[in-house]
C-alpha cells in the first residue's frame, strides 16, 4: 500500500510539471492567464513537497522553502517588484534543487527497476528543466537583455513560455537557435544545463542498469 501511495505521489508530480510546461504558452497572453500559471506552479510545488513526505528531515526543510516560494511568487505576481522577483526565483531554485537532489539519490538506491523508478526518472528530467528555467529567470532579472530571439534582444520581462522553451531545448541539447543567450552569465548557464542534460541521461542509465544487475545477482 505504501508503494502505491509513493507511486501515486510521483505520478501526481509528473502530471503537474507537464501541465505547467504545456499550459503556460496557452495561458500567458490571456486574461487571467498569468494567475492560472502561478496557480499551476503552486500545484507543482505542492506535488514536489508530497514526494518528500516520507523523509522527515527533507520534508521539514522543503515545507518552508515551498511556502516561501509560493508567497514570494504571489507577491511578485501582484506587485511586479524586482526584489520580489529575485527572492521568488532564489527560493524556487533552492526548493526545486532540493527535490532534484532527493530524487537523484532515490534513483541510486538498490532494488528492482519498477514503474516507480521510471516515473521518478522522468519527473527528475523535467524538474531539471524547471530548475534551469528559474535560473534563467533570475539571470534575466539581474541582467536584463540576457537573451535574444531571431537576432532581436528580448528587453524587459520575458514571457515564461520562451524561457521554458529555451530551458528544454538546452537540456535536450536540441539548440534550435531561435532564442539564444547573449550575456556571459546566461551563456554559461545554458552551457551548464546542456552538460547536465547529457550527464543526467548517461549517469541515470548506468545507475539503473547497475541496480538491475545487483538485483538479479541477489
Amino acid at each position: 500500500m505504501s508503494f502505491l501511495t509513493r507511486r501515486s505521489r510521483s505520478a501526481f508530480l509528473l502530471c503537474s510539471v507537464l501541465l505547467f510546461f504545456a499550459a503556460t504558452p496557452f495561458l500567458e497572453n490571456r486574461r487571467g492567464g498569468e494567475t492560472l500559471i502561478v496557480l499551476i506552479l503552486y500545484l507543482t510545488l505542492v506535488a514536489a513537497t508530497t514526494v518528500l513526505s516520507e523523509k522527515r528531515g527533507l520534508f521539514l526543510s522543503a515545507v518552508p522553502l515551498a511556502g516561501a516560494s509560493i508567497g514570494l511568487l504571489w507577491l511578485d505576481h501582484v506587485y511586479h517588484n524586482m526584489s520580489f522577483a529575485i527572492a521568488a526565483n532564489l527560493s524556487l531554485i533552492a526548493f526545486v534543487g532540493l527535490v532534484c537532489v532527493s530524487l537523484f539519490v532515490y534513483l541510486g538506491k538498490q532494488g528492482a527497476i519498477d514503474r516507480e523508478r521510471i516515473i521518478v526518472s522522468v519527473c527528475l528530467y523535467f524538474l531539471l528543466a524547471l530548475f534551469w528555467f528559474s535560473v534563467f529567470q533570475l539571470t534575466n532579472t539581474l541582467h536584463p537583455g540576457s537573451f535574444a530571439e531571431n537576432g532581436a534582444t528580448l528587453a524587459g520581462a520575458i514571457p515564461p513560455s520562451k524561457i521554458l522553451y529555451f530551458s528544454l531545448t538546452s537540456l535536450t541539447t536540441l539548440g534550435f537557435g531561435d532564442i539564444i543567450p547573449i550575456r556571459p552569465p546566461a551563456r554559461m548557464f545554458a552551457a551548464l544545463e546542456a552538460a547536465f542534460g547529457v550527464l543526467y541521461i548517461a549517469i541515470t542509465v548506468a545507475r539503473l542498469v547497475a541496480s538491475y544487475q545487483t538485483e538479479n545477482e541477489r
